[in-house]
């Protein structure tokens, strides 16, 4: 079996020191606490309003998948965590829809979370499908 690739898409980053940004293993890549930060610079501040929060985490995942070759219609999952669930699921299930566009969606779970790191509203985790 081959060793996993690990690709980070700004190896100097504080953040980039605890992880990679994904990790693929065979034919299946895993983007993990994916969080509304920038991704080059962590003491920029976090965006306020969730649908801000969720439209970052995106953009990111964009940069985490061009790093890879990859894109959105690569994605098999999706795992949203969510402070205050109740409260914003709504929002940001029409925030993700937007972000998702048309076409096939990926299997997608949600959860309430009471904490997240730097005190952002949402994290999200991703697997992608890697094509050979």
């Amino acid at each position: 079996m081959a060793e996993p690739k690990r690709i980070t898409v700004a190896p100097e980053s504080e953040r980039s020191r605890l992880s990679c940004d994904m990790l693929v293993v065979g034919d299946v890549g895993y983007i993990s606490g994916v969080r509304p930060v920038d991704l080059a610079n962590d003491r920029v501040p976090i965006p306020e309003k969730i649908e801000a929060q969720t439209r970052k985490i995106f953009e990111n995942l964009d940069a985490i998948l061009g790093a890879a070759g990859l894109e959105r219609r690569h994605l098999a999952f999706v795992r949203i965590h969510l402070v205050d669930f109740e409260r914003l699921i709504e929002r940001v299930d029409k925030t993700y829809l937007e972000c998702m566009g048309q076409g096939p969606l990926p299997a997608r779970t949600a959860v309430g979370v009471s904490h997240l790191t730097r005190g952002v509203l949402i994290e999200v985790d991703f697997v992608v499908r890697i094509q050979s």
